[in-house]
């Protein structure tokens, strides 16, 4: 039952055009099957007629057949065409349906997760859910049309005859059918087995220094390996039952072929049927066997993908960021006030309910004010950050930025007043243009080179032989961590939001980078308000006013 649910989900997945993409398969399915029909009724004919003598209707047989199996060919082709237009339409949707949800869930949900399982989903799991309209269920549906169709000639030539292959057949089938379970079963480990290789290949590529550096980490590379191994053997049970479909299917395909051609001989003896007529049925029959095998091959397949098609869909189904954590239903932020204040009046906030990370928390921010919030380390800081770019809803109290509350508007229109900088600000495999260019995509090169100017970076960057156009690498890895939080700082300050939200920018700086980086700062002093979470003396010193959490 749960596999019909799915299977029914996943044509529901196309939508208005799954009726084109079945009757595709359909046409295919007949106009392949009649070629191989017209073929059998030309050798019927030419044994008839070499038995009756009436040479002269030949000629105009062949030509009615043949014209009959040309535009059968012409139709299937038209009707492939179309199919593959629509299976690769669905994936392509598919895909943009993963990506969709991936962008618009809570970020609780990328704290819970590892990345890697995420990738996994994305690379092998929808993959494997795409192979459902690419190749399984047309590999299901065409021989079970294409048996349909050679059926009704077969049991109209002889009737008895193809009641004895049908038994023949079935039985064969039943047999590949035990093969289900196993796999479903193969399928569904197969996908838990790569995710938890991704998320260990992306802990190695992300952590190589630790990796190198570490004993842990050569643990974590023969985790790996085990991992691999256990994939190889999962992979080989999967080819083991694959194999057994293969070596079943022929082997009933040689047996019935025997069977046929004694049952045969024995109904033409007996006058059952004619010579002409078994001669249509054996050419039929082994497109109809052959059909009949690939029934029970693949419908063993299509359930594997089908335990694939689960885990996307269980991702889909994922709750998504609201447009407003409070009220589903809010209006668009207008009339912004001149006056870019933050007030935080009262807030609690607590992650999992066991505990207030936050407790009636109070503060207010004038517009143009620069502030360093401090306190000790698990005080509530970096969630206050979050709270602030409203990556989470709060349990009580309000957060107000230019004395808008967060619940009367948009999380979108919120965050447009926010410039954010972490700690560790990430940059993108790609030119340092294009990455300060994140912040305002619209900005030309003169406001995009301003705004590094502003943030200390221009000199720096034009030191590079390509200038702007240098490539940063992988998360910034050909910079320094003091020229990467400068080109954060400067992608800040291009998104020209009326407030800087700061959380440990020099944390992680040498003193020099944190000077450089404090001297950007200070050409923003009155030009933003600036909300710094720091704890270096250098830096809290920049602030008009220090508030102490703890």
């Amino acid at each position: 039952m749960e596999n019909y649910k799915l299977f029914v989900r996943s044509m529901k997945v196309m939508g208005n055009k799954m009726y084109i993409y079945l009757g595709a398969i359909f046409v295919m399915s007949i106009s392949f099957a009649m070629f191989g029909i017209m073929s059998s009724f030309l050798m019927k004919s030419v044994v008839d007629i070499a038995q009756t003598g009436e040479y002269q209707k030949l000629a105009g047989t062949i030509v009615v057949i043949v014209v009959i199996g040309v535009i059968s060919l012409l139709i299937y082709r038209v009707a492939t065409i179309r199919y593959n237009v629509e299976a690769k339409r669905v994936y392509g949707a598919l895909s943009e349906a993963v990506l969709d949800v991936e962008m618009s869930l809570p970020y609780s949900y990328y704290e819970k997760h590892h990345s890697g399982e995420i990738v996994s989903k994305v690379s092998y799991d929808l993959t494997q859910m795409g192979n459902i309209y690419g190749s399984r269920l047309r590999r299901v549906v065409m021989p079970f049309l294409q048996v349909v169709a050679f059926l009704v000639p077969m049991l109209c030539l002889s009737w008895q005859l193809t009641l004895c292959l049908i038994a023949a057949n079935a039985v064969m089938m039943g047999v590949e059918m035990t093969l289900l379970n196993p796999m479903h079963r193969v399928s569904k480990s197969l996908s838990g087995i790569n995710t938890r290789m991704t998320s260990r290949l992306s802990d190695l590529l992300q952590g190589m220094e630790q990796v190198r550096m570490y004993e842990s980490g050569h643990q974590t590379i023969n985790e790996f390996k085990r991992q691999n191994h256990e994939y190889a053997k999962e992979s080989n049970k999967k080819i083991l039952y694959t194999a057994c479909l293969e070596c079943s299917g022929k082997g009933f395909e040689l047996l019935c072929s025997l069977v046929f051609l004694v049952i045969g001989i024995f109904f033409v003896n007996k006058g059952y049927t004619t010579l002409g007529a078994l001669t249509a049925i054996y050419t039929m029959y082994g497109a109809f066997s052959f059909q009949f095998l690939q029934m029970g091959k693949y419908i063993p397949e299509l359930v594997g993908c089908l335990a694939n098609a689960k885990n996307i869909f269980d991702f889909l189904d994922e709750a998504r960021e609201p447009k407003n954590w409070y009220v589903e239903d809010v209006l668009e932020a207008a009339n912004i006030d001149a006056d870019m204040s933050v007030s935080i009046e009262t807030i609690t906030f607590s992650y999992d309910g066991n505990g207030d990370v936050l407790k009636d928390f109070s503060l207010d921010v004038k517009q143009g004010e620069c502030i360093a919030i401090t306190g000790a380390s698990g005080c509530g800081k970096t969630t206050l950050s979050k709270l602030l770019l409203g990556l989470y809803p709060l349990n009580g109290g309000t957060i107000k930025v230019n004395g808008i509350d967060f619940r009367d508007c948009c999380l979108g229109d919120m965050r447009k007043q926010i410039a954010y900088v972490p700690q560790e600000p990430y940059l993108f495999n790609g030119s340092i243009l294009d990455n300060i260019r994140m912040g305002r995509p619209q900005a030309t090169e003169d406001e995009i080179m301003q705004a590094a100017k502003l943030a200390n970076a221009h000199e720096f960057i034009v030191d590079f032989a390509e200038g702007y156009e240098t490539n940063v690498g992988e998360r910034g890895n050909n910079l320094s961590g003091g020229q990467r939080q400068r080109i954060a700082i400067a992608r800040a300050i291009l998104k020209d939001a009326p407030i800087i939200l700061m959380d440990e920018a020099t944390s992680a700086l040498d003193n020099e980078s944190e000077q450089l980086v404090n001297d950007a700062l200070k050409n923003l002093h009155g030009k933003r308000t600036i909300v710094m979470i720091a704890h270096r003396p250098s830096t809290v010193q920049l602030a008009d006013r220090v508030c102490c959490m703890g």
